[in-house]
């Protein structure tokens, strides 16, 4: 009857000694982690560790879902998806495929430090990542923005700022000047003329209309008649920022850098909107491609627009006293270098620049003379078949050497024009710059 009673001993005493042992060892290990066992054993004295929330790699933070959300906002349509159904086609084959982006100064990269931080730039890296094979090897791209330039000026910038530069007519082209122009028929025409010459260049470009952001609003609805008009895709990032911005998703501040160029961030918002059309293009069923429509949208078009650096079959000029070069004109943030190398500039003296023309429309742009540069410059009056058309002023107050086009011609019909510039009364000895000019025919 003893035996049971000295097992029972025996079994306690080895419990409490192997006990001791156990935490001896915890002890000793204290620092350097605790084995399974040792976890098990106090897995009741631990407090649960609390779920750690994923943050969020998208702009400002926002959560995934809500981003996809206020992406839509901005996304109008993607016209008929033919056209850039193909570029996706060929990014996917390692195909060659230029791409473009003409605009002002937010496509130029304006708000952040770095003008690579632009949406443009983003967008060309985000597509190389997501569409190509290869990480873009036979994409190339052109930044084709120019600060505080309107449709009209990105027309006549067009041949050679952009298919000189790709040397080729783009594949994809992305026009953005929806906070550069003023909403009038005028600029809208422009607009039209840029869509339609890229479509008809090369029947496999697509084209999309881009309308930015600012706080003052933007030209997009004048724009989506036209662009509604050939089937173009549309993205109104406008819709975008008004929305979060009264969400409380960010603040003015967080997209802004004043009121319209976005920061770093901005921008990248506005390359996934970008991204996103390209993502409901891929998905949205296969189209027949889009006839262009024999007759334009908006009256007196642009048509067979022509860049002027010299005399052709339709102009001839006798610079005369603007037979001068202008070595500070507008730069270009990715050349850092004057855009507009060929120009006429008046430094001093009496005399005309004459040009006889035959055309229906000529746009001319002049400059606004830097503030900080010693050359003073003055007032023009532009003369057009002996009348006084109107009196420009390039020493304007605040100028910085931005460009200002303007009509000079603008009729139905063709025919052949005199255009006469001269200095006017008591301002022959101050300069004067004509940066550049186009017509149509």
């Amino acid at each position: 009857m003893k035996r049971p009673k000295k097992s029972v001993v025996i079994y306690v005493l080895s419990a409490a000694l192997i006990t001791a042992i156990t935490l001896t060892s915890c002890a000793t290990d204290s620092g350097k982690g605790q084995s399974e066992k040792g976890t098990e054993a106090t897995d009741e004295l631990v407090a649960p560790k609390e779920e750690v929330k994923k943050v969020s790699d998208k702009p400002f933070g926002i959560e995934e879902d809500r981003y996809a959300e206020l992406l839509d906002m901005a996304f109008i349509s993607t016209g008929n998806t033919y056209r850039l159904k193909k570029v996706i086609e060929k990014l996917r084959a390692g195909e060659n495929v230029y791409i473009a982006a003409l605009g002002g100064s937010v496509t130029e990269g304006a708000g952040p430090s770095n003008y690579k931080d632009g949406y443009a730039y983003q967008f060309n890296k985000k597509l190389r990542a997501a569409y190509t094979p290869n990480d873009g090897a036979n994409v190339y791209f052109d930044g084709a923005g120019l600060s505080g330039t309107p449709s009209q000026l990105g027309l006549v910038r067009y041949q050679s700022d952009v298919v000189d530069v790709l040397g080729h007519t783009p594949d994809l082209l992305i026009i953005e000047f929806a906070v550069n122009d003023d909403g009038s028929d005028l600029s809208t025409r422009a607009f039209e003329a840029l869509v339609r010459n890229a479509l008809e260049a090369n029947d496999e470009c697509a084209v999309i209309a881009l309308y930015s952001a600012a706080t003052y609003g933007n030209t997009a609805n004048q724009k989506k008649v036209v662009a509604n008009y050939y089937g173009i895709p549309q993205v109104n990032v406008l819709a975008l920022v008004q929305r979060a911005t009264s969400a409380n998703d960010f603040t003015k501040t967080d997209y802004y850098t004043d009121n319209v160029h976005p920061t770093k961030a901005g921008h990248e918002i506005q390359a996934d909107c970008l991204m996103n059309l390209l993502a409901k293009t891929d998905a949205a069923p296969a189209e027949e491609a889009f006839a262009i429509p024999e007759n334009w949208c908006r009256p007196k078009p642009l048509t067979n627009f022509t860049r002027i650096l010299g005399d052709d079959e339709n102009v001839k000029i006798t610079a005369g006293v603007f037979g001068g070069t202008d070595d500070y004109t507008q730069s270009i943030k990715k050349t850092g270098k004057g855009n507009f190398p060929k120009n006429w500039h008046h430094a001093s003296g009496k005399g005309s620049f004459v040009m006889e023309i035959n055309c229906k429309a000529l746009i001319l742009t002049y400059k606004e003379q830097g503030s900080w540069l010693s050359e003073k410059f003055g007032k023009a009056d532009v003369y057009v078949d002996g009348q006084l058309k109107a009196t420009y002023d390039g020493g304007k107050a605040g100028g910085w050497c931005n460009c200002v086009p303007v009509y000079i011609i603008d009729e139905e019909v063709a025919a052949k024009h005199t255009v006469e510039i001269k200095m006017a009364d008591g301002e022959e000895s101050k300069g004067f710059t004509i940066v550049a000019m186009g017509y149509s025919r």
